[in-house]
């Protein structure tokens, strides 16, 4: 706060600053935010909320990186039910945050994946370096193309392989 901030509540006269205990040369009355004698450390607050635990991110959360950016929520949501169905635990995709343009509202090629289980999460990790592949949409037909276009669609495909990390601390 500045010199010139004018606080709408008056400071008591029984009222003590901690940060000069009311000694500092030519006292005036004044609250602790306007002490002249107060020291401000940038971020020193960073180890109590790291010790609270205030920025740790569930542990049931991944992030997945290398998407097409072709794929809308339901792509996305079918490929890793597809994927983590093989396993003994059976898990469910909870919720899933798929980054997009502003602009376009087209996919980033990034998403935030919560599962309902720390063992759901731990699965997907595994797929970690899987090649993308489009699942198609149980009812639906796909689209047929001219021979042409089909083998040039075919031929210009990337190969996509995903990353699946944890959710890392947004704290710095």
């Amino acid at each position: 706060p500045s010199l010139n901030t004018k606080r709408s509540k008056p400071v008591p006269p029984d009222y003590v600053c901690m940060a000069c205990q009311n000694k500092s040369p030519n006292f005036t009355s004044h609250w602790i935010y306007d002490c002249p004698m107060k020291q401000t450390k940038k971020g020193c607050n960073k180890v109590a909320k790291r010790l609270r635990g205030l920025h740790d991110p569930p542990s049931r959360k991944v992030f997945v990186s290398g998407l097409p950016f072709e794929c809308n929520d339901g792509d996305v949501k079918r490929y890793f039910e597809d994927g983590l169905s093989g396993g003994e635990v059976t898990t469910e995709l909870v919720h899933l945050k798929l980054l997009k343009f502003e602009d376009s509202q087209r996919c980033k090629g990034q998403a935030f994946l919560t599962f309902d289980s720390d063992e759901g999460a731990k699965m997907a990790l595994r797929m970690n370096g899987c090649v993308w592949k489009d699942i198609e949409e149980p009812g639906t037909k796909k689209k047929k193309l001219k021979k042409g276009v089909a083998a040039k669609a075919e031929g210009e495909k990337k190969e996509l392989r995903l990353k699946v990390t944890k959710v890392l601390n947004r704290f710095v």
